[in-house]
């Protein structure tokens, strides 16, 4: 579907496969309900939870557009549903053949926030037994009890984003002052910096100059590195509201506002940033002696060590990530084939390996970035698809790439 369809698209409407696995069906299906799944994606992260929905509220939170998340947003304690039980959430990563244990990076409260989950991660992290790092994204201010429950639990890494806020720029409930105050609290309790992770953004021009100022804050309380971020718009059967997000700066009225990659019809607009803004950002950061990252794909490579693809979106990103790595093409066909594909061939290219696939097997993003960060190289399929599609997840419960899927999943069409 393009994004111009999925705006009209009917509120009952699941796009694909990731869009059912994220939220599972809206409220309104009344058919028989499908559950969201713990994990809905694996990129350069596995990103899950165990409660989703957050009663923050941003004005721009990306779950706002989705007509099965969208109730969970800003709604108070009523809106807030527990997808699994922490043993579950084990047991799903455990039981699905893309996740490598020891490995790959599991990203908690994706569609959520920390503060709302506290029990429930701490059971997770007491009960989960590998070393896998686990990022806990976490709006409202750090305290004691996240301290007291994950500070000396060393594959927990402490995660924000702080919007910078003007009188030009607003929309988040939560304000940076109160969250400064958090990290100082994190880094007086003795928590390396090295386990703190700062988004910053969304930016444009109505509030940069209030971002490089929280740059300067940030290196001067001990924060060592951050990411940085544009502004995103899209549709997953819920229009954005447009004269909200203006009225509120989140849109400036210089931005490209129908941009975005290749293959992401759910985006009108994906992490559009002004050069002007950008440059700001990155002279400031020199100056203060940060470490800033405008990908995440280097931020968990650099700061966190760990293995990444060098594809996504079926290229290569050597341009942001540098050169992929030689590996034989005997390597990868055999661990394609152990995800249950089928390659007839595979050949280096200039953008990498190049894996022909025969005629109605695709290789969705899941997969693709799953055999990229196995050999730490840039993986190019012949068939792609950033999404599964409903029929590509019969491929996920074939194989158990995802496993196992939410009860009743093949009943949605």
């Amino acid at each position: 579907m393009s994004f111009a369809d999925l705006v009209v698209a009917d509120a009952t409407k699941i796009v694909n496969g990731e869009h059912l696995l994220m939220g599972g069906v809206p409220s309104s299906w009344g058919k028989q309900p499908v559950c969201a799944a713990p994990f809905y994606k694996r990129r350069y992260t596995w990103d899950g939870d165990l409660v989703m929905g957050c009663t923050i509220g941003c004005d721009f939170c990306y779950y706002r557009w989705g007509n099965n998340t969208a109730d969970t947003i800003g709604k108070g304690k009523e809106g807030l549903r527990q997808i699994a039980t922490p043993q579950q959430v084990v047991q799903f990563l455990e039981q699905s053949r893309l996740f490598k244990a020891e490995r790959d990076i599991v990203m908690l409260c994706a569609r959520s926030d920390g503060s709302m989950q506290v029990g429930e991660i701490t059971e997770f992290l007491r009960i989960f037994p590998h070393q896998n790092l686990v990022f806990i994204l976490h709006r409202v201010p750090f305290g004691k009890r996240q301290i007291e429950n994950w500070g000396d639990d060393r594959r927990a890494i402490f995660c924000t984003t702080l919007t910078p806020v003007s009188e030009e720029f607003q929309g988040s409930p939560i304000k940076p002052p109160e969250q400064m105050v958090g990290l100082r609290r994190l880094l007086e309790a003795g928590i390396p910096a090295k386990r703190i992770s700062v988004m910053l953004g969304p930016m444009n021009s109505n509030n940069v100059a209030e971002g490089v100022k929280l740059i300067e804050e940030l290196a001067g309380i001990g924060i060592e590195f951050l990411a940085y971020r544009g502004c995103s718009i899209g549709n997953f059967g819920v229009a954005s509201e447009d004269d909200k997000l203006r009225k509120v700066g989140f849109l400036d009225g210089k931005q490209d506002e129908t941009s975005k990659p290749k293959g992401h019809q759910s985006y009108r607009m994906k992490n559009w940033l002004a050069p002007g803004v950008e440059a700001s950002v990155l002279h400031t950061a020199s100056e203060c002696g940060i470490r800033v990252h405008r990908h995440t794909g280097t931020l968990y490579r650099d700061e966190f060590g760990m293995p990444i693809p060098y594809n996504r979106n079926n290229r290569s990103r050597s341009s942001e990530l540098g050169p992929w790595r030689k590996v034989s093409p005997r390597r990868i066909d055999e661990y394609a084939r152990s995800l249950g594909y089928n390659p007839l061939s595979v050949r280096e290219t200039e953008e990498g390996y190049l894996v022909a696939l025969p005629e109605g097997e695709v290789a969705t993003e899941d997969g693709a970035m799953t055999v990229g960060c196995e050999f730490e190289t840039s993986v190019i399929f012949n068939n792609h698809r950033i999404a599964p599609t409903l029929g590509d997840l019969a491929f996920y419960a074939k194989n158990h790439l995802f496993w196992p899927l939410p009860e009743g999943w093949e009943t949605v069409r």
